[in-house]
């Protein structure tokens, strides 16, 4: 397999769009996984591609940073743009999903360790395949980045990890050292999920399975491990105090 060429002149648009095409599919893929059938495969891509050309750009030959690493985060950073602006979530799911988020949190404090999902249930007060169905209507909100979390340094300057990952040069050691403190915050939130929702974490993030050969692999229905992934993201922002 030949290596991504390391570009020292600008590339045109054409070359950027043969050479990284692929990539921009890729992510595009990743994410319609966990979006609603209202979005098109196509606007995902055209998002990406105005994000691969962005970054093309903005992109510091002085850095120690690979070319491709640079443009992915562009990429799927402005494909999520486009879904945070096509808000499709309406108030009483967020309001549902905000519900279960502090549920999660006060349990957890409560017991000592994460609730399972009849605790949940009990503690909202709804029957388990109410909270279940809950689970199915918020699985879209699962469509998280990091670029999410608002982050600042001591001095009170404010910054995105995404910034942080494409090496943004105007970012002091210590704005550096904040991410290193965020991914250790999520490495110990993930570490602190029930067994069966961090060997779900593995296989659909890491080894990039589908929900359909989770499902599979765990023994369990399609549906049944989709909702289980929207718990667990909700248990993963409940564990690192997001809102």
């Amino acid at each position: 397999m030949n290596a991504a060429p390391q570009y020292v002149t600008q590339p045109t648009p054409d070359e950027l769009l043969e050479e990284y095409l692929p990539l921009v599919r890729y992510h595009a893929d990743q994410l319609m996984r966990r979006t609603p059938d209202s979005i098109e495969m196509d606007d995902l891509i055209n998002a990406g591609v105005l994000g691969l050309l962005d970054g093309a750009q903005r992109f510091d030959h002085s850095r120690e940073v690979q070319f491709k690493t640079f443009v992915s985060y562009r990429v799927r950073g402005s494909m999520i743009d486009y879904l945070r602006a096509y808000d499709w979530m309406p108030r009483g799911l967020r309001d549902h999903a905000k519900e279960m988020q502090a549920a999660f949190m006060e349990l957890e404090q409560q017991y000592g360790r994460p609730a399972d999902e009849q605790e949940i249930a009990d503690h909202l007060g709804v029957p388990l395949r109410d909270y279940r169905e809950r689970l199915n209507q918020v699985r879209y909100m699962s469509v998280i980045h990091f670029d999410d979390v608002p982050m600042s340094n001591n001095d009170g300057d404010e910054f995105s990890v995404l910034e942080t990952l494409e090496a943004d040069p105007l970012l002091t050691p210590e704005s550096q050292n904040t991410m290193l403190e965020f991914v250790g915050q999520l490495a110990a939130a993930i570490q602190a999920l029930p067994k069966r929702e961090n060997v779900l974490i593995t296989l659909y993030y890491y080894e990039e399975l589908t929900m359909k050969e989770i499902a599979l692999i765990l023994g369990l229905t399609e549906s049944r491990v989709s909702q289980l992934h929207s718990q667990m993201v909700i248990r993963l922002r409940s564990l690192m105090g997001l809102a």
